[in-house]
């Protein structure tokens, strides 16, 4: 990928994702430990987030790219494709699922850590296309 276009995707994911870390500090912050204890998952509607994630995670184009596999089924060869962008704490991760009947499904998310009353969670950030913004924390061994 051209530098000029690397810096670019980058600086776009991190405005976006500079907006949606201040949204996880509040609802984090708001959140009881105890609550937390086998993870949790979290949902806030965040309609106005729309165009920046369509323009800057789902259509952006990534710079990694981490996997191809082949996987055999009953029906033939499916592949998974995965890209990905790395920037400070957080990674942004495109997988894409071929099937062999043509059907591709994509699906765009964060990913991020978290140290919470000195517990380590991993952090799977998503939008669905109701405009909520969805948290998944677990816990890491």
């Amino acid at each position: 990928m051209d530098e000029g276009l690397r810096k670019e995707v980058e600086k776009g994911f991190k405005e976006v994702f500079s907006y949606i870390k201040a949204i996880l500090e509040e609802e984090l912050s708001s959140i009881q430990p105890d609550r937390l204890e086998d993870g949790a998952k979290i949902v806030v509607e965040q309609e106005d987030l729309y165009e920046d994630w369509i323009d800057k995670i789902d259509s952006a184009p990534l710079p990694e790219l981490e996997k191809i596999e082949q996987i055999q089924h009953s029906d033939g060869i499916h592949l998974k494709i995965i890209y990905s962008l790395t920037v400070d704490e957080a990674k942004h991760i495109r997988k894409i699922k071929i099937k062999s009947n043509g059907k591709v499904d994509v699906y765009n998310y964060i990913t991020t850590e978290r140290k919470i009353n000195g517990v380590n969670f991993k952090i799977k950030i998503e939008y669905d296309t109701y405009g909520n913004l969805i948290f998944t924390l677990e816990k890491e061994d």
